[in-house]
């Protein structure tokens, strides 16, 4: 009785987290089981069809795709992020306060207008293109859209916060004493990072990686529009299949496909963080 009168006040978020997040992926379960007749409709016939066409060549290859744009999305964000939140961890606090405001601050603006100013940039009448004709370095546009580069390019923008955030907390969070104390045993301040800092800022690494790992498998309007569908991800499946392809139960078997596939990385991230006493679970 002691411990429901202590947990009372969770009660009410347990219920609207079961309501929003629980009933809608039931939905998405129990549709993935389901069949669809010669217009789209959907029958209630159980079958398993939608989960073997999953192991189709063809579809293994997007799964494929999707994983590697995360993976490599993961690793750009990593190599631009940590300098950025380990140089912002030595900043005084108001210009601390001032560069994370600055990192936040594409939050404020839709995805989608962020999306079409890459577009702006990279067109072959965009800015870029001009300036680089106008100084006479190129004779012709540079064809720079429509690319599995530009894709990776406009998803690691648009997630790069997240590994930013999250490599900072941990680097603030760092036990100065041992960074200061490897420095009077004589260690430079490259072995200094390599030994001391880096190992312990594994869980704010992985955080991070975790964190753009995730949203990058969904997020097909960056692949529709800076890659012009050339390279199908699974979010882009998914949302063909739904709107076009008047094939929902397929589409969610896809769906539950991709949250195997986050579980699984969110798995191996405990496991991570959990070795540094972080773990989640």
């Amino acid at each position: 009785m002691k411990k429901l009168k202590q947990n009372a006040p969770a009660i009410p978020i347990l219920i609207w987290i079961s309501l929003l997040v629980g009933m809608p992926l039931m939905f998405v379960v129990v549709l993935s089981f389901l069949s669809r007749d010669s217009l789209g409709n959907i029958v209630f016939r159980f079958t398993l069809e939608n989960y073997k066409r999953i192991f189709d060549p063809v579809y293994l290859r997007v799964f494929l795709n999707s994983f590697i744009l995360a993976v490599l999305t993961g690793l750009i964000t990593l190599l631009i992020g940590y300098p950025v939140a380990y140089f912002t961890t030595k900043l005084q606090p108001k210009k601390r306060s001032f560069v994370i405001m600055l990192i936040i601050l594409p939050f404020w603006i839709s995805s989608l207008l962020r999306t079409y100013g890459w577009i702006i940039l990279l067109g072959k009448t965009g800015l870029i293109n001009s300036l680089l004709m106008q100084l006479n370095i190129v004779k012709e546009p540079l064809n720079m859209m429509y690319r599995f580069g530009t894709t990776l390019v406009g998803m690691a923008y648009m997630l790069i916060p997240f590994m930013i955030i999250a490599v900072y907390n941990s680097v603030d969070k760092l036990d100065k004493s041992l960074v200061e104390a490897s420095y009077d045993l004589g260690a430079s301040r490259w072995k200094t990072f390599l030994n001391i800092t880096l190992p312990l800022t594994i869980p704010g690494i992985a955080g991070g990686f975790t964190l753009v790992f995730i949203p990058s498998l969904g997020m097909f309007f960056v692949s529709d529009l800076l890659g012009g569908g050339r390279t199908i991800f699974l979010g882009n499946l998914i949302n063909t299949l739904v709107t076009r392809g008047r094939n929902r139960p397929l589409a969610a078997a896809f769906s539950v496909g991709m949250i195997v596939l986050v579980l699984l990385v969110l798995f191996i991230y405990n496991r991570v963080a959990k070795d540094k006493g972080e773990g989640l679970f």
